[in-house]
């Protein structure tokens, strides 16, 4: 039942979209792919990308993976399977994306999970604790930092957090640096919280996300930024300065 919905879906595309939109993908079939932003998103069937920015075929190059995670560059590169830093690495070099947007979202599966660790009902899984270690660092910190508040808001702060790390990591990655340094490349860190539709995003002069209102939101790093600004511990420590129920 699940797989025909699928189907008729796609009929009901081919008879819908692509036929009203066909000058747009014979565009994009004998020009190519073009997109300015990259966006790295959870895996989560809720939090589309291209549903939540409403875009169109073309628009944005996506890279989805279990809690919107960006690894650690690797240098030099091995002969393991780097199919997050592949991705990026296509969109930045290949593409000349202009943005990278890390969108993290509330109730995250696996932040969840890496937040509980060994009582996590995942636990056995067999390759979900060692993705979400990348951010291990950051989880140690809010737990130990945020100790006496709900599960709840260690959590958030951890997903918030992990958005971070992932930034700091894609500076990592030295075409990504040189970019930024040029002027060419901004990075970006969003939440998205799905149970008021509310957007947030990273703002480097008060260490906090704060809601998404207009058309405009300052990027996280840009030529100059002072990276400091950006570390998991500066957001951890504003929101253990805030009142419970953040």
């Amino acid at each position: 039942m699940a797989l025909e919905r699928l189907l008729r879906g796609f009929k009901d595309f081919r008879t819908g979209y692509y036929r009203e939109h066909h000058d747009l993908f014979e565009k994009l079939a004998t020009e190519g792919q073009s997109p300015k932003i990259l966006i790295i998103g959870c895996a989560d069937a809720r939090v589309d990308p291209g549903i939540l920015t409403q875009t169109r075929p073309g628009d944005i190059f996506t890279v989805r993976n279990v809690a919107a995670m960006v690894p650690p560059a690797q240098y030099p590169p091995d002969t393991r399977h780097h199919g997050t830093s592949s991705a990026i690495e296509f969109a930045v070099r290949g593409l000349n994306v202009e943005h990278v947007v890390v969108l993290g979202h509330a109730l995250c599966g696996g932040i969840g999970a890496l937040v509980d660790g060994r009582d996590s009902i995942y636990a056995s899984y067999d390759y979900l604790s060692t993705w979400t270690a990348i951010a291990q660092e950051v989880r140690d910190l809010a737990v130990g930092q945020l100790k006496g508040r709900s599960r709840e808001e260690i959590t958030r702060a951890v997903e918030q957090a992990a958005v971070l790390n992932s930034i700091a990591n894609l500076m990592g990655f030295r075409w990504i640096a040189e970019k930024v340094e040029q002027g060419s490349l901004a990075l970006h860190g969003w939440w998205f919280n799905m149970t008021e539709g509310q957007l947030y995003a990273f703002n480097p002069a008060t260490t906090l996300f704060e809601a998404v209102h207009g058309l405009e939101v300052h990027p996280t790093v840009v030529k100059g930024t002072t990276l400091s600004a950006i570390k998991p511990e500066a957001l951890i420590a504003a929101v253990a300065g805030k009142k419970p129920a953040f």
